[in-house]
């Protein structure tokens, strides 16, 4: 098949879509905003989420509701946007489908852990639709962190779970969620490999650039935060980065400390990770994706009858709604409306970050 036949409904599809988007003036609106109310209210009435919120009571609508009911918009996008794909092109998509699996079977994790019951957050689930792999409602039920992973036995997430029952507290936590997001990377790369030679060269730098920003992340927290070995961290690196070799990972791994790790790394391509010290555990996240960001802001202005016009858009999407639940966020935490700008993937005027 060829691109033009491939990509011609999509592609004008998702421009009408990327058009319909939140601009910089909305954030600077929602951003003076004073209650979660009243953002539910500006996006009802001013912007294309009306769509999202038709026959929602927005008068009293708790901030939970109100992101659940966002992220979801996601997930409705995909399950849009996979039926113009065919063949390795939907599988792709399909796969695309298991970060949010993943993100509610993390969410499961840190609530059992917590020693919360599984039934306080079933309501919060992000998927459960036709290419769910899990039943919710048996996993919903799990008592502890056993029965959870039991309850996965007949999913691909068993095996890769179960190694980890005898970890306690936060490392369980770190170490099975690290394992979900290898498995998450892994198959869109496997995946990747069957596209045609220019969407998968295209798909894989853009996929080589988040490994490596991700990699950066996890080892820094693991030498921070978690206290693992070497070994350790090594063994749950992503393979296949844009532009950093495993030599190099492996030589990062070895640091004595996160301010050695940051040495090694604060004059490289991705040194504004750790260009402050004073805000890097605060900031990192925020930068990671804003360097996302403008890779596919930049990817979709140069695309031409290929993949990245769509996949660009699913991710600006995604970015878009971070920085909605962000603003929902500094209204909890009543924070400065100059400082509450800081924490956009986006930048709007007025921040210094």
């Amino acid at each position: 098949m060829s691109n033009v036949t491939r990509f011609a409904s999509i592609n004008t599809k998702v421009r009408v879509l990327i058009g319909k988007m939140l601009k910089a003036e909305d954030f600077n609106n929602l951003i003076m905003k004073d209650s979660v109310g009243e953002v539910a209210e500006y996006l009802k009435n001013k912007t294309y989420y009306k769509n999202v919120l038709r026959g929602v009571d927005i008068k009293d609508i708790h901030r939970d509701k109100l992101e659940l009911l966002l992220k979801k918009h996601i997930v409705n996008q995909y399950e849009k946007l996979i039926h113009f794909f065919t063949d390795e092109y939907r599988k792709l998509f399909r796969i695309l489908f298991i970060r949010y699996e993943i993100e509610d079977l993390k969410l499961y994790i840190r609530t059992l852990i917590r020693g919360e019951d599984l039934e306080s957050v079933r309501g919060l689930v992000l998927y459960s639709g036709i290419y769910s792999t899990v039943d919710h409602d048996k996993l919903s039920k799990s008592k502890d962190i056993k029965e959870f992973v039991e309850n996965l036995k007949d999913t691909n997430y068993y095996d890769m779970l179960k190694p980890y029952l005898n970890e306690e507290g936060r490392k369980l936590t770190f170490y099975m969620e690290m394992r979900l997001d290898r498995y998450y990377f892994k198959s869109l790369y496997d995946q990747s490999s069957k596209l045609d030679k220019n969407d998968q060269k295209i798909f894989k730098d853009l996929l080589g650039k988040n490994i490596d920003l991700l990699n950066l992340e996890w080892i820094y927290r693991g030498i921070k935060f978690y206290k693992l070995s070497s070994e350790e961290l090594i063994n749950y690196i992503i393979v296949k980065g844009s532009s950093m070799r495993y030599d190099h990972i492996k030589e990062l791994c070895y640091s004595d400390n996160e301010k050695e790790l940051m040495e090694k790394i604060v004059d490289g391509k991705y040194g504004f990770l750790f260009d402050n010290e004073n805000t890097v555990d605060l900031f990192m996240e925020r930068r990671i994706e804003r360097y996302l960001y403008f890779q596919f802001k930049d990817y979709y202005r140069k695309g031409k009858m290929d993949i990245i016009e769509s996949i660009a858009y699913m991710h600006l999407l995604e970015f878009e709604v971070r920085d909605i639940i962000s603003t929902i966020e500094a209204i909890r935490y009543d924070l400065d409306k100059r400082e509450a700008k800081k924490y956009l993937v986006r930048r709007l005027k007025g921040s210094d970050l």
